[in-house]
């Protein structure tokens, strides 16, 4: 080991070091230092130390003062290197504390003269550092002085080791229990009006944060998601407002100097290790009140070499190769911030796990949020992997193992790299994700677009399309309305586009389904301002009223704006928290909010679901088809009890019109929420404010949602869950309607079926026809039967007045009972019959839960269970019987609830409900219940509740006491099928002949004596759902058999198949399982052939319900036995096959020989006998040379019948014939149109197969090479009274399959073939008529003419003609001269005069000439201007790239402005030709890139007809300069909200006409 040529500090002494832990660690006593750093692929490395100036250790160090110094040490490679990992450790001095030491390394330096690294060898930042030298808090933004060059240093210690959490521990709560809060640690206190103790130390600091949890906990957070809390450098940002000049900043930190060190600039304090106790204190009181702290982490990209800086190294000066993704050595941009991180490198993804371990396990953090995570699933060749080693590795690290996962599942790359919905987990179902689709549906359905109503269904049940497929859950799916990215809740219905000119570029969201309900930005406008106020509480009860996870963006709780600007990565003060405006609101939106968020935990049964919503959780009352977005549901709550409430009607008017909200009879509703109503009446504060409707109908005004409730006691909840539940039958729409419709419309109108009088016409016409109107709409806007009602009973339908809800009685809970002075002793206990098996054993933290079963002395069952540790409250025994494995909770009969003890059970829907004891002497509180043996019952599920709020369970799983099962009977099934399946006699269970005779034809016509198998078997058991499943596998000679037995007494469907060595499927099967000889037990044998076999069978179970059961996360799989007779027989059958394909193929190969050796002489007698097929094709005869020297095809068509037949005719060497041949084919409809059209199915011979809308394929008869086919044609009468073929042509290739070959025309072009004359042509009778007949010729018959092929072909042209030697030395003649008769500016004007130049001295003599140029050009100009105004055909199948359509813009626009200059005569028709050509390519391929966007965006099919799609594949092939300038138009009036002044003044701008001169104009304008 080497050090500096100075003298090292004699007390300081190196060792070899350890390579972990990664970075610079102190030990927690002190005293010894260890530096790592994984470098690959180096061969010297040296680390650099600095003691900076005034350091107070150096004292202690020999031969160092206070000035302080420097010292390089050089790691010996044979010690200092484990792996790639170079590592060593300093004994330090007694008494020195290395805090505050700067340290850096530096690899493969060259050496000056003292054998030290040169001056200028790059020193490289520690990639796993844990403090940096950078700036702190009071020098936030901090310009002038040195750039930003951070060095890393060594940490305080006591930061690390010796910091007091306090015993906090952290909350662990449920995913599906959290509200998550978006928060800028800077941007939450900085502003001064936070009121902050010490403001000027603590404002945007992790300290002042602290001071701000109240407000938190107010609003009932319980989760912070904080934006990027490591170390980022926020000068990296050169420009300046230009609204005001300020200084911008890097503001949001998305740009990551350091992984492992806080954000120095959030400290409160200037000193080493400051930032780390900071954060650290700012979690452990987070953790204090039941807050968890969430980190939104960017390993996406780093900072290293943002904005073009390269004042420090790290990542790409260790190994660029192995950190970033690299394409051609260049950095990748999959992130849109300049290069991308390698994730799923082993050395890189282990520097991620290691830098969230520690995150996790010393800074107590409780989960990350990923900025686009898409990009940490790109492997080093940049394609996505939906098995990344990244995600595996943090599955399986125990550090993590507490930790939540949220993606941000997409990044720059499109569409690849959208992954919401599916992005990986590594193991077990455990991510969660940004729901992005969730946030744009609720945005368009709220704001009013039409045809949003069944997404926004999809969305509020927990988006179970885009998670449930993959195993996750509601909760795996974050909702949220906004982020930190985009508009704020307030901008967002305040602003139509964004206004982020302040940032000084064009960044930010174009598409932000914003709306800005009548005026762009603030207003004074009442009105508009009340609809902006109905919109944010209409966003905040869609977020809140849904299955799954929220998060809301801070600030949206007061309506925090940003002044328009979506994008605020770079603004500081804009994006502050303002708590004064919070105040102010704090009775109105902050209000409303906060007694939201409680609502939803008040219904957590709803809402913070486990499972996805059902028809038993949730009953639609709307009109599916009606694209009006007014949507009517009632959410039911299954844990409802007696002092609860069992259902929320919730309702959504998103649209201009008043509708009504029916509302079902004989229950009492309650209005919680009326966002169209001013505070405090929005929302009540309580049960005792909440206000009683007592209307059948409740009239919901535009743009307002309603949430009720209804009180349900115990009396009455299961009648509520079943009359509900028969509305929630009619979901048959078709049905329901057809119900409605007639049940009303019979009421409605019956009193008009006669025919009236004239005169009462004149009396009733005016009362009757507007009362009949306004039924007619009612009947649409309600769905249930309580209009009518009311109108059978006569009741008025005007609203009545709302009366305040007075709550029902209850009567005292338990424990105010127990506090009476007079106390009811309890029941006796059951009686037990004798020891019991404790069946459950649990600990929940410092709780615990037991569960016995005894037997009852009269052959039933006693249930024990008792808890401790719960406290004197009450508590709730809440559980379910399993009548059989495999089924949900169901009620317990009514003997089982009387005998309960210490009370009665309460029996709920699907649910049981026993109230605990009190504690006795043993600290346990017992439950007890008796099941008689005439119970059927497998097991008891339940769970453990606490009113409120309390819900207790073992993890994800409720608590299960399961039965004893009488393992004799499965036993004795199982050993029966093992007993056949072995080979035992059968006589020995006689029962099972009858179901091997039905089930397995090998038996049949075999007596029971005689079955004996000489086969192979294997036994295997799963245990399923608590039930038991055994399958025995046996093989032999004739296939096999596998007989699955189940204890499950359930319906159950076995899907099955064989499985390859790819654990796939190689077909599917379904049987549904029989009954079984023994009692309670199912069984099923299933037959495979000997083809069929392969070494595992696979299977899933499918239960009630559409429940499907895999073991675990992968099928079940049965290894089958291997059997030497079942090889030998297929080895024969296969020896066998392959012998008659190879006398096949030798027979073919020996014909082919002979007919090759004389294949000229027989092509020829196939042409010499042309002439009598020739007289077979009266109307039509074609002959056809193939391409490949193939042979050749005839084509005739004759009169047959009332119809036509084309016989097709080939002869095809046998080198390319093989032994089959198709006819891919399809008709022409037009003699100028080659697109290939499907045939009629009258005209399909026998055996032809569609392919797709285009072709069908036809086999041939091929005999000895001659290929035959018939075709029949239908009859169409022309005008003259000619019976013509009704298709005029066809066009075909002939495949060969065998030879894998696809056989055309000599000339490479598909065969065409017409069976009708083409209508006469009229030529061209002027000059340049071959040119001419050119243009008419190509844009007639040539089948693949696009823009490109056109703008090629009118160069030519141009060129041909410029180039003759007559007119070229005539027009050079004409080239006036500046010696001419006339001046400069005569040649000006006269060069771009409006009508021909009539100024120039033109020869005579050439004015014959001068008129055919006038001729040809007229025909170039008005060729072009057809193709610009797109009047003329376009091929889309040929796929023009824009590049080259680009070129042949430039190559023919700069032979028109090479002959303009040439030619004075044509310089007219030259300025207007060129007027049609524009660059169009690259542009074009711009905007279609942003019309394919909006398609994905809004899910518009890339349909061919489709308005996006016709657009989409014009700009991608045969992009033309009007094409750029509408589409440009159309998208500046999408962008503004519909300012039709943007559309035209883009169109103008883009040489379109103005207003009023004519083009395409949008719909409605």
């Amino acid at each position: 080991m080497g050090q500096s040529g100075g003298k090292m500090p004699g007390n300081l002494q190196l060792a070899k070091g350890e390579p972990r832990p990664k970075g610079c660690c102190e030990s927690p006593k002190g005293g010894e230092v260890n530096f790592t750093i994984d470098a690959p692929g180096r061969g010297s490395v040296w680390l650099y130390l600095l003691l900076p100036e005034g350091h107070e250790g150096a004292s202690t160090l020999e031969g160092v003062d206070s000035s302080g110094g420097e010292l390089y040490v050089q790691l010996d490679p044979s010690t200092n290197k484990t792996g790639d990992t170079w590592h060593v450790k300093l004994t330090l001095p007694g008494g020195f504390d290395p805090k505050g030491a700067k340290y850096m390394w530096i690899l493969d330096p060259k050496l000056d003269q003292h054998g030290l690294p040169e001056a200028n060898a790059v020193r490289i930042l520690d990639p796993c550092a844990k403090c940096l030298d950078s700036r702190y808090a009071k020098d936030w933004n901090k310009r002038g002085g040195p750039k930003f060059s951070p060095m890393a240093v060594v940490p305080d210690r006591r930061a690390i080791y010796e910091f007091d959490w306090q015993g906090v521990k952290p909350p662990n709560l449920h995913l599906k229990d959290l509200v998550i809060y978006e928060a800028h640690v800077r941007g939450f206190t900085r502003n001064p009006d936070s009121k902050l103790q010490d403001w000027d130390a603590t404002a945007g600091t992790f300290l002042g944060f602290i001071q701000k949890i109240p407000h938190l906990l107010k609003l009932g957070i319980n989760a912070v998601e904080l934006l990027p809390v490591y170390e980022f450098d926020e000068t990296a940002c050169p420009r300046k407002n230009p609204e005001n000049g300020e200084q911008l900043c890097n503001f949001w930190g998305y740009s990551t100097v350091n992984f492992f060190v806080p954000m120095q600039r959030f400290s409160s304090r200037d000193r080493i290790g400051a930032a780390i106790v900071g954060f650290k204190t700012l979690v452990r009181e987070l953790h204090r009140q039941g807050i968890e702290v969430i980190l939104d982490v960017v390993f996406n990209h780093t900072a290293e070499g943002a904005w073009g800086e390269h004042f420090w190294h790290s990542w790409a000066a260790i190994a660029k190769n192995r950190y970033y993704i690299l394409s051609n050595g260049q950095d990748t941009n999959y992130t849109g911030c300049g290069n991308t991180v390698n994730a799923n490198d082993p050395m890189c993804s282990d520097w991620i796990v290691e830098c969230l371990s520690y995150w996790v396990d010393e800074m107590h953090v409780d989960g990350f949020r990923f900025d686009l995570a898409s990009a940490l699933t790109r492997g080093n060749d940049g394609k996505v992997s939906m098995d990344p080693l990244l995600i595996k590795k943090m599955a399986n690290e125990p550090k993590l193992k507490r930790a939540k996962f949220i993606a941000e599942a997409w990044d720059c790359s499109w569409p690849d790299g959208y992954l919401v919905g599916k992005f990986p987990s590594g193991g077990p179902p455990r991510w969660a994700e940004w729901n992005g689709i969730f946030r744009d549906t609720i945005r368009c359905f709220i704001k009013g677009d039409e045809g949003k109503k069944g997404d926004f269904a999809t969305r509020i049940c927990g988006s179970s399309d885009l998670f449930k497929h993959n195993g996750r859950k509601p909760f795996h799916s974050i909702n949220f309305i906004t982020a930190h990215d985009g508009f704020t809740l307030k901008d967002l219905v305040s602003y139509n586009g964004k206004h982020n000119t302040c940032n000084g570029e064009n960044s930010g969201d174009d598409h932000n389904n914003s709306w800005n309900c009548g005026h762009e930005g603030d207003t004074g406008d009442g009105g508009v301002n009340h609809l902006r106020s109905r919109q944010i509480r209409n966003f905040m009860v869609a977020l809140f009223m849904s299955a799954g996870t929220p998060m809301i963006l801070y600030g949206d709780e007061y309506g925090r704006s940003q002044r328009g600007c979506n994008n605020g990565w770079c603004q500081d003060a804009r994006c502050w928290f303002s708590w004064s405006d919070s105040e102010k609101q704090e009775n109105n939106l902050m209000r409303f909010v906060r007694l939201l968020i409680s609502l939803r935990k008040q219904y957590a049964g709803i809402f913070n679901r486990e499972e996805f919503m059902s028809n038993k959780d949730i009953w639609w009352r709307v009109h599916w088809d009606d694209p009006y977005n007014y949507i009517c549901y009632v959410l039911h709550d299954h844990h409802a009890t007696g002092q609860g409430y069992a259902g929320l009607m919730v309702a959504f008017n998103a649209g201009h019109e008043v509708r009504c909200c029916d509302l079902p009879q004989d229950k009492p509703w309650y209005r919680i929420i009326d966002t169209n109503l001013p505070a405090p009446k929005d929302i009540c504060e309580n049960e005792a404010s909440s206000v009683k409707i007592t209307s059948q109908s409740y009239v919901m005004q535009p743009y307002s949602c309603i949430v009720l409730k209804t009180y349900s006691d115990k009396k009455s909840i299961k009648e509520y869950a079943r009359t509900d539940a028969e509305y929630g039958a009619h979901q048959d729409i078709n049905r329901h309607m057809k119900e409605v419709i007639k049940r009303r419309m019979s009421m409605e109108f019956t009193s008009s079926t006669g025919t009236p009088h004239i005169q009462d016409i004149g009396k009733r016409q005016s009362n009757e026809a507007m009362e009949r109107m306004q039924s007619m709409v009612r009947m649409r806007s309600l769905m249930s039967g309580a209009f009518m009602d009311a109108i059978e009973e006569g009741e008025s339908l005007e609203t009545k007045k709302e009366e305040a809800f007075q709550p029902p009685p209850r009567k005292p809970s338990r424990e105010q009972v127990q506090k009476k002075p007079s106390k009811l002793p309890l029941p006796a206990k059951p009686a037990t019959g004798g020891e019991g098996a404790k069946v459950i054993d649990t600990d929940l933290g410092d709780k615990r839960v037991e569960a016995i079963l005894y037997p009852d002395g009269a052959e039933g069952r006693v249930l024990e269970v008792r808890a401790k540790g719960f406290g004197g409250g009450e508590l709730i025994f809440h559980w379910g019987l399993i009548e059989s494995f495999g089924a949900g909770w169901s009620n317990a009969p009514e003997q089982v609830c009387n005998a309960s003890w210490p009370d009665k059970t309460k029996t709920f829907p699907g649910a049981n409900q026993t109230v605990f004891s009190d504690a006795e002497d043993d600290g346990f509180r017992r439950v007890m219940i008796p099941f008689p043996r005439n119970v059927k019952v497998k097991a008891v599920n339940f769970v453990l509740h606490q009113p409120p709020k309390g819900w207790h369970k073992p993890g994800h799983q409720d608590f299960t006491a399961e039965w004893p099962q009488a393992e004799s009977l499965f036993s004795a099934a199982a050993d029966r099928a093992t007993e056949a399946e072995s080979g035992k006699w059968c006589q020995l269970v006689a029962a099972l002949h009858s179901l091997i005779s039905r089930c397995c034809r090998c038996f049949q016509r075999r007596s029971p004596e005689e079955v004996y198998f000489d086969q192979s078997v294997r036994t295997t058991r799963w245990k399923v759902r608590g039930g038991n499943l055994m399958g025995v596998g046996a093989v032999w000679a004739e296939g096999a058999l596998v007989h699955f037995v189940t204890d499950l007494d359930t319906e159950l469907m076995l899907h099955y198949g064989p499985g390859d060595a790819y654990n796939k499927w190689v077909f599917a099967r379904s049987e549904n399982f029989r009954s079984a000889p023994e009692d309670g037990v199912k069984e099923i044998v299933v037959k495979l052939k000997p083809e069929e076999v392969t070494k595992k069978f696979m299977f899933v179970l499918k239960f009630p319900g559409n429940t499907w059961v895999k073991d675990g996360a992968d099928d079940f799989k049965l290894w089958l036995p291997e059997d030497e007779s079942l090889v030998q027989a297929r080895l024969s059958k296969e020896a066998e096959k392959e012998a008659k394909a190879q006398a096949k193929k030798e027979e073919v190969k020996q014909k082919a020989q002979k007919m090759a050796s004389n294949f000229d002489q027989q092509l020829q007698q196939f042409r010499q006998s042309r002439p009598e097929r020739k007289q077979s094709g009266k109307i039509h005869f074609q002959s056809i040379t193939l391409s490949e020297q193939a042979g050749d095809v005839d084509v005739a068509c004759r009169r047959a019948g009332d119809g036509f037949v084309v016989q097709i005719t080939g002869f095809l060497h046998p080198d390319k014939a093989g032994s089959s041949a198709l006819l891919h084919w399809g008709v022409l409809n037009d003699f100028r149109d080659r697109h290939w059209h499907c045939p009629p199915e009258e005209c399909l011979p026998d055996g032809s197969k569609i392919m797709d809308a285009k072709a069908c394929q036809t086999p041939f008869e091929l005999d000895d090479g001659i290929l035959r086919l018939d075709i029949s044609l239908p009859t169409s009468t022309m005008s003259d009274g000619a019976c013509v073929p009704a298709i005029p042509g066809m066009a075909f290739v002939i495949r060969v399959p065998e030879k894998d070959k696809w056989l055309k025309c000599e000339d490479g072009k598909d065969c065409v073939a017409f069976f009708r004359d083409p209508p006469a042509k009229q030529g061209w009778k002027g000059g340049w008529q071959e040119q001419v007949n050119f243009i008419i010729e190509s844009e007639t018959k040539w089948g693949h003419m696009t823009l490109m092929h056109r703008y090629n072909n009118c160069r030519d042209m141009i060129q041909t003609w410029s180039s003759r030697s007559n007119t070229g030395e005539a027009a050079m003649r004409r080239m006036p001269s500046w010696s001419a008769t006339f001046n400069k500016d005569a040649l000006r004007r006269a060069s771009w005069s409006r009508l021909p130049s009539a100024s120039l001295l033109i020869d005579p003599e050439e004015e014959k000439s001068e008129e055919q140029d006038d001729e040809l050009w007229s025909w170039i100009f008005v060729w072009q201007r057809f193709s610009f105004m797109r009047l003329l055909d376009w091929q889309r199948n040929y796929n023009t790239k824009p590049r080259e359509l680009a070129g042949a813009t430039d190559s023919l626009a700069n032979k028109i402005c090479s002959v303009w200059k040439e030619y004075p005569n044509i310089r007219l028709w030259a300025r207007w030709t060129l007027a049609t050509i524009g660059r169009g390519g690259n542009q074009g391929q711009a905007i279609r890139d942003e019309i394919l966007h909006i398609m994905h965006r809004n899910k518009i099919p890339e349909t061919k007809g489709h308005f996006y799609e016709e657009w989409h594949q014009k700009l991608h092939n045969n992009t033309t300069p009007d094409d750029v300038g509408i589409c440009k138009a159309l998208l500046a009036f999408l962008r503004t909200g519909g300012k039709m002044e943007e559309y035209w003044k883009v169109l103008h701008d883009h040489g379109g006409p103005r207003r009023g001169e004519g083009l395409w104009v949008p719909a409605g304008h």
